[in-house]
């Protein structure tokens, strides 16, 4: 009842995996109690773990009580399936006006001989955003029924502009802090560029939980039909 059924064999397959995943995005947005799938939008992470090295410059940041909010403003343009016996893999090209994220954080950063500490809380806001979502898989066998496995989701987003806000609470750094929010909104492709691998990890180990919560409920063939 949650998801809509598409056969593997129909020459509409991808049409009727966008609509699919159209359909599943309006569901998930408030979060689907009985897959166990947690809302999308906002969707919640207690917290993550950042460390950055490059030349001469060192960050060690922990972010918590994440929310990511606007997937649910996303728009679906196309999809594409290869769903086999002994492979699936898919591919959904979307795009949405806006994702904010915010949250708290405290961390530290080296800059040659310049320490700074600070804590607070932090809203990035992108706009104009298109992206794919790659999601390779193998059907597996328990017991009577065989049952999707996505063994990884890849993402990279194209942003068309990002600004981010940083409250920082320890005063002592508070001003370096400031400065250099300006200067990384000013150069905010530089920094997305450098932090995209963290991010995308981060992406992999959430798309790839997230499916897995609905392909290991429902069976294969109920989810992608091989009958003509």
């Amino acid at each position: 009842k949650h998801l809509k059924v598409c056969n593997r064999n129909s020459l509409d397959l991808n049409d009727c995996i966008a609509e699919a995943v159209r359909d599943g995005i309006e569901k998930m947005a408030t979060g689907i109690e009985e897959l166990d799938i947690p809302p999308l939008d906002p969707f919640f992470q207690d917290e993550l773990k950042v460390e950055y090295k490059n030349n001469q410059i060192a960050v060690k940041m922990l972010i918590k009580n994440i929310y990511v909010e606007g997937l649910k403003g996303s728009t679906v343009h196309d999809a594409r399936v290869r769903a086999d016996e002994d492979n699936f893999y898919m591919e959904v090209d979307l795009s949405a006006p806006s994702i904010v994220i915010r949250g708290d954080f405290k961390g530290e950063g080296q800059y040659n001989a310049l320490k700074v500490k600070a804590y607070g809380d932090f809203n990035t806001s992108m706009s104009d955003l298109i992206f794919t979502w790659k999601l390779d898989g193998v059907p597996e066998k328990n017991g009577t029924d065989t049952y999707v496995r996505i063994k990884s989701f890849y993402m990279r987003p194209d942003v068309g502009n990002m600004i981010s806000h940083l409250n920082n609470e320890n005063p002592e750094t508070r001003e370096l802090t400031n400065l250099g929010t300006s200067f990384l909104n000013q150069n905010w492709r530089v920094l997305y560029r450098e932090l995209l691998p963290y991010a995308q990890s981060n992406w992999d180990k959430i798309g790839t939980n997230v499916a897995n919560k609905i392909f290991s409920k429902v069976p294969y063939d109920q989810i992608f039909p091989s009958g003509t």
